[in-house]
């Protein structure tokens, strides 16, 4: 999976919201994976609080097989979220 696009963000958006429609949580592995794009983090996980709202993608999605600098970047980027949505 690249981590790169709009493109790629939207897929993973896609996979995520639909399993969250019938499971109370999800889980998502970016093993493999050491950096994502500002536009891949727009697509997915922004788009998803905004469909979902930041304190349900909080308790619900759960992120494994990270990098401590990718970790540190998909934070940020949902911190700043909690910032906008102010």
């Amino acid at each position: 999976m690249s981590t790169y696009t709009n493109a790629d963000g939207q897929s993973l958006k896609s996979a995520i919201a639909d399993s969250l429609l019938v499971c109370d949580a999800v889980v998502v592995s970016f093993h493999g994976i050491d950096s994502v794009s500002t536009s891949f983090l727009n697509s997915s996980f922004g788009e998803l609080v905004s469909d979902f709202g930041l304190e349900s993608i909080k308790k619900k999605v759960k992120i494994t097989n990270y990098t401590s600098s990718l970790l540190q970047s998909i934070k940020k980027y949902i911190n700043s979220l909690s910032y906008e949505l102010v």
